[in-house]
């Protein structure tokens, strides 16, 4: 019946419009423009408010005058001397961090009892302020590095260790199942399936624990420290020396953000296996 049915050529298929979405590849650098400009416009009327007397200089500074007390920091080398301190500080408890809060943290999302024993302590310290730590650290280590070292292990590993622990628990349970039915053992369910599943979230908890960790350090410096940046910014905000202490906020957020971006950059690659 149907070979006598004549049929209709197909109709030729419009090439879809471009989307828009292929323009998103000049979004950044216009961005950048965006953000670069918004920057100079801020410095620039930042800068003149200063030199009209719109706003006190005693307080805010200026940005010509910032720069210049970099430089003397800079120059003395009294910046590069204290900042070896804090660097030290930092990448000590950071490093001893990572090594006890990923497998801390993945066998709290593998094992029930174990995370039933450690997770109440953990949201304990989690919610904690650091100031509230610091005089107990300090009496049990002193007020060398060891406390900030101590310091920025506890915060960072917190911040680990959970989001170890929720990567596991957010591993697709088939993917488990699955394992499970071709007899795979502790070492290959690790390694296979529960490591790979949770590493974007142990990424996450690095970036987390490590912005967490330059708090700690800057904080126990300032208020338990002889040396490093978190003593030189206490130094010169106690002589209500503006200049230099703005210049040091700016070092430290900016060592921040490079130190995420890299741990971002990093997670990027170790997950590319995702895209």
């Amino acid at each position: 019946m149907t070979q006598g049915l004549r049929t209709r050529p197909p109709r030729p298929v419009a090439a879809a419009p471009p989307s828009r979405a292929v323009g998103l590849r000049w979004l950044p650098p216009v961005r950048a423009r965006f953000v670069l400009g918004s920057l100079v416009v801020v410095l620039a009327l930042w800068q003149l408010c200063g030199q009209l007397g719109v706003v006190d200089v005693q307080f805010t500074s200026t940005p010509i005058a910032i720069v210049r007390a970099g430089g003397d920091l800079l120059s003395s080398g009294e910046l590069w001397e204290n900042a070896q301190t804090t660097l030290v500080e930092f990448f000590a408890g950071f490093a001893l961090a990572v090594v006890v809060g990923v497998p801390v943290g993945m066998l709290m999302g593998w094992k029930l009892r174990i995370r039933q024993t450690l997770e109440p302590a953990l949201i304990a310290l989690y919610v904690t302020p650091s100031l509230a730590l610091l005089p107990l650290v300090v009496l049990a280590l002193g007020i060398g590095e060891a406390s900030k070292i101590a310091m920025v292990f506890i915060e960072a590993v917190i911040t680990i260790a959970v989001n170890a622990m929720a990567g596991i628990r957010e591993t697709d349970p088939k993917l488990v199942q699955a394992a499970r039915a071709f007899c795979a053992g502790g070492g290959a369910m690790f390694g296979k399936i529960l490591f790979p599943s949770a590493l974007p979230t142990i990424m996450a908890g690095l970036r987390l624990g490590a912005g967490r960790g330059v708090i700690a350090v800057i904080v126990a410096e300032l208020y338990g420290g002889t040396d490093g940046v978190g003593q030189l910014i206490s130094t010169y905000g106690q002589n209500f020396d503006v200049a230099p202490l703005l210049f040091l906020t700016l070092v430290v957020g900016i060592f921040g953000y490079v130190v995420t971006a890299l741990l971002r950059m990093l997670g990027a690659a170790a997950t590319s296996w995702e895209r």
